[in-house]
This record gives C-alpha cells, sequence and structure tokens, in this order.
C-alpha cells in the first residue's frame, strides 16, 4: 500500500457559491467518479457530499494520477471547473482536517465527522471502497473524535440548525406564536423541528413527499402535524415561516403555484436551506416575502462567529500524530506482505 495512491478531487464553497454547486451538481459528477470506477482507471473512492462540500476521495490503485488528469474524458468532465486535487501526505491531512473542523465554516463543528462517517459507510455498503480507503478513513474518523475529546473545540458550537434558527429570531424576533411549515426529514429538518419544540414554537407543521416517514417523526413529536405533501402549497399561503430542506433535485415550491393563494396581507419568511434549492427565487420579489438560502445564512454568522483559529492551531499536532500512525501502519503492512 502506498499513501501516495490516495487522491481528493473536489470544489471550495469558498469559490463555488449556492448556484454554481448547483451547476456543478447538476453535471452529475458521482456518476462521472463512479465511470472511472467502472473502467479500472480508480481502484475505489469515497463520495463526500454536504450543502457546501463536493469531494471524491480515490484510491487510484495501480493508476498513475498524471494520466487519469490528462485523459480525455477527464478533461472533459472538469472542463472550466475549478477543482482542486490533493495526492498522497497532502490528501491525507487535508481530509483529516476536514474531519477535525478546520475548513468548516463553524470551526470544530460536529457534522462534517458525521457527514464523513455516513459517506464512508455508504462507500462501504455499496462496495465502491477498498481495503486502503478504509485504513485511512478509520484512522480519520477516530483522529476526529479524539480531536474534538481533548481540544474542546466544539464545546457549546453551533450547528447549522441552531444558526438557522438564530437567524429567524433574529429575523422576527417573536418567534413562539408563529406558524412554522418544515419540508423534508432528513436530518437537518429534524434537528431544526427539534430546536423550533425545544423554543416552544406550538404550530409546527411538517411534510414530505413519503408520507410515512414524516408520520415517524409526529410518534416522537405528538403536537406537531403531518401534512400530505400534496397539499403543502396551501399550508404554505396558512403559514408565517417555511423552511424547505428537502433532498429534490428540482423546485418544490413554485411562484406560479403559490402567487394567488399566498396572502397579500401578511409577512413570510421563506429559508431554503436544500441544495439545489427548493423555493423559486422569483418569490423573492413580493414585498411581503423575505427569502433566504444557505449563503444568507452563514453571511449573518460570519459577522458574529468567534474566531476559534487558536485552538486549530494548539492542536493541530494531533493530526500529524495521526498521519505519522498512518504512515507506520502502512510501512509494517507493506513489510509483512514482502
Amino acid at each position: 500500500m502506498d499513501i501516495n495512491n490516495f487522491v481528493v478531487i473536489g470544489i471550495s464553497h469558498l469559490e463555488y457559491d449556492t448556484v454554481k454547486r448547483e451547476r456543478f451538481i447538476s453535471k452529475k459528477p458521482e456518476k462521472f467518479i463512479k465511470s472511472l470506477k467502472e473502467n479500472g482507471a480508480i481502484k475505489g473512492y469515497v463520495n463526500l457530499m454536504t450543502c457546501l462540500r463536493i469531494e471524491f476521495y480515490l484510491d487510484l490503485g495501480e493508476n498513475n494520477l498524471e494520466d487519469l488528469v490528462e485523459s480525455k474524458d477527464f478533461k472533459d468532465f472538469f472542463i472550466d471547473e475549478k477543482i482542486f486535487i490533493k495526492k498522497g501526505q497532502e490528501a491525507v491531512e487535508y481530509l483529516y482536517k476536514v474531519g477535525c473542523g478546520f475548513y468548516s465554516i463553524i470551526k470544530g463543528e460536529d457534522q462534517i465527522l458525521a457527514q464523513i462517517k455516513k459517506a464512508y459507510q455508504t462507500a462501504l455498503d455499496e462496495k465502491i471502497t477498498t481495503g486502503f480507503l478504509n485504513v485511512i478513513f478509520n484512522k480519520g474518523i477516530e483522529l476526529g473524535k479524539k480531536f474534538r475529546t481533548e481540544s474542546q473545540i466544539s464545546h457549546n458550537a453551533l450547528s447549522l440548525e441552531a444558526i438557522s434558527l438564530k437567524f429567524i429570531k433574529d429575523t422576527i424576533n417573536i418567534l413562539e406564536n408563529k406558524r412554522v411549515l418544515i419540508l423534508g426529514i432528513g436530518d437537518l429538518a429534524q434537528s431544526i423541528l427539534h430546536l423550533l419544540v425545544k423554543e416552544n414554537v406550538k404550530n409546527i407543521t411538517i411534510t414530505n413527499r413519503t408520507e410515512h416517514k414524516a408520520l415517524e417523526i409526529k410518534n416522537i413529536y405528538k403536537d406537531v402535524d403531518v401534512i400530505g405533501f400534496d397539499n403543502k402549497n396551501q399550508t404554505v399561503a396558512n403559514s408565517d415561516i417555511i423552511i424547505s430542506a428537502t433532498s429534490a433535485p428540482h423546485l418544490v415550491l413554485k411562484k406560479s403555484e403559490l402567487e394567488d393563494i399566498l396572502s397579500k396581507e401578511k409577512k413570510y419568511i421563506f429559508l431554503d436551506l436544500a441544495v439545489p434549492r427548493d423555493i423559486d427565487e422569483k418569490l423573492g420579489e413580493f414585498e411581503n416575502i423575505s427569502l433566504f438560502n444557505l449563503d444568507d445564512v452563514w453571511e449573518v454568522y460570519n459577522k458574529n462567529v468567534k474566531n476559534r483559529e487558536d485552538i486549530l492551531v494548539k492542536y493541530e499536532f494531533l493530526i500529524f500524530k495521526q498521519i505519522e500512525n498512518l504512515n507506520k501502519w502502512f510501512y509494517w503492512k507493506n513489510k509483512m506482505e514482502i
């Protein structure tokens, strides 16, 4: 096993805003990476896709990175894209820093480690990973836990859902008497629901394209209403705050379907936390509608968040220590196989 066989390819949320990420996702990069494995250009991969991050961690096997990057298929797919490519030790350091929250907007946040674990487990389930990748990811997940325990960087950390709730509260002041509709029941939507219940918001409705999954959530939160997805538009009209975080590849709420039923006498807040976006941006043209997306949430957060760079620098040695452990593991593994 050679650490130089490990490569990461991705795009940075610092250069790709929501619109650009949507466009990139629409090209189906995961399908392209899968084709590389199928034609033998790579041996295996782990696909890490979050609301801000689109990255592929590759095991090149016996293949050469330069040959891959110079191939016609690769050049054609990534033409005009600002991708980054890291290899070997640099790629491992990058993954481990991602897992420890170095490159998260909220430094040291916990969610990225959970997302890495989920991406890795998916790769295992789909049998697209390799023994080589397994070692790197297992040690990375182990490091992510240790880093947070020793540095305490995520103590009282703000998650995306907490930031979103703070954003809403800062926007409308009084929350508890508002009617809230949540579209989607993924991890983010459920976390926001939990925080709203803790805030004593009584009037919450949830909906999902697969209704039985929404009903499962009602078993946990008895006072939450569940509606069929076909009834979402009328419920939007009757709500004050609409939070959408579905995994749909297309618009879920459209201006053409809502403009005739929305009240002109009340103010609406739409918060679109999905990538690709769920809510038609044309709805923001109405004077009584405030429409926000992920970029707005992060912009507000960045004006107020405390900098955690000092903690990251102080405990960065844990990352290099784990990389050293990884190199030792590969050294003895290779020696045993000789």
